[in-house]
């Protein structure tokens, strides 16, 4: 019975595929209401990336509830979506929609990297950009809009996050339209 009692389980666990999960990254935060775009990075169970567009957007509907989320529609992918995602070995860079629209955002690219500990077998993801002109580990976007208008008005918008210098210090810079 020990024999039939491993086939079984062998075969069990062969037949399952390798869980994969999304790490979040950042969000974006409106001053519409309190619901966020949150950023996510797709990887595997090993924290690899396997796909050749590893990061997504959801809306987390906190006026709904804490654990809500929803799919962006298309018009907002076009707004909020990730774009020109470039995959390297251990990370992937891109942009976002949103800051397509501003000068002094334009160049700017996001780096995601993740790190696998072997012992918990956690991923443990960072988020790097440049925020007032210092490399800094990206924890949110706000964006200050006027909402009245039929078509939205981005009136400025706050990278907030921290430098990844020796002594790590919040940091922040406002880009006005």
């Amino acid at each position: 019975m020990p024999i039939i009692a491993m086939t079984f389980l062998t075969l069990l666990l062969l037949s399952l595929p390798g869980w994969s999960t999304d790490l979040n990254l950042f969000v974006i935060q409106r001053s519409k209401n309190t619901n966020e775009v949150q950023y996510q990075l797709h990887v595997n169970d090993r924290c690899q990336i396997v796909s050749d567009t590893p990061v997504g957007a959801v809306w987390h509907l906190r006026e709904v509830s804490p654990e809500t989320t929803a799919p962006l529609s298309d018009l907002e992918q076009m707004v909020y979506g990730v774009t020109n995602q470039q995959v390297a070995e251990h990370g992937v860079s891109f942009d976002l929609g949103v800051l397509d629209h501003f000068r002094a955002l334009e160049q700017r690219r996001i780096t995601a990297t993740v790190h696998y500990d072997p012992h918990s077998a956690t991923c443990t993801p960072s988020v790097q950009t440049t925020i007032h002109g210092q490399v800094a580990a990206l924890e949110r976007i706000y964006v200050q809009a006027d909402e009245r208008l039929v078509r939205p008005r981005v009136l400025y918008i706050d990278d907030v996050g921290k430098n990844v210098a020796a002594s790590p210090t919040q940091v922040t810079e406002r880009i006005k339209p």
